[in-house]
């Protein structure tokens, strides 16, 4: 039979889960795409009062859900950072160098300000990639 014409849900055992019922990420045809991305800890679902913890946590939430997907940094095709405070923006870089050394190989990126985030939370990431089926 032919390729699965349903959209396959992604949850991460390593991630926290969304407290509405939605994946952290969804594939569908080769297309993968995540929702939104927190820093939250995953035993305690709490949020770091430090950007920084949060930043570092939410990338690494980022690499978990691109494994689950059989995907690889590669495969981004575009990254979205949301921010509560914009001054923060800098702190991603670390993290962004390490996935993404390579300037000839790096997927679009935008920075975002959100006030919108749940209580706590200072930091998201939303992506999309392309897997090979």
């Amino acid at each position: 039979m032919g390729e699965s014409k349903l959209v396959r849900a992604l949850n991460p055992r390593d991630v926290p889960h969304h407290k509405n019922p939605i994946p952290a990420a969804a594939i569908h045809r080769g297309m993968l795409v995540s929702s939104a991305i927190s820093g939250a800890d995953p035993e305690s679902g709490n949020y770091s009062n430090s950007s920084k913890s949060q930043i570092e946590m939410a990338f690494r939430h980022f690499r978990s859900i691109l494994a689950e997907g059989n995907a690889d940094p590669q495969d981004v095709v575009k990254v979205d950072f949301f921010f509560q405070n914009i001054g923060d923006r800098p702190l991603v870089n670390e993290y962004w160098l390490e996935l993404y050394p390579d300037g000839a190989s790096r997927p679009a990126r935008h920075a975002h300000i959100s006030l919108q985030m749940p209580a706590g939370c200072l930091f998201q990431i939303q992506f999309m990639a392309i897997v090979e089926r």
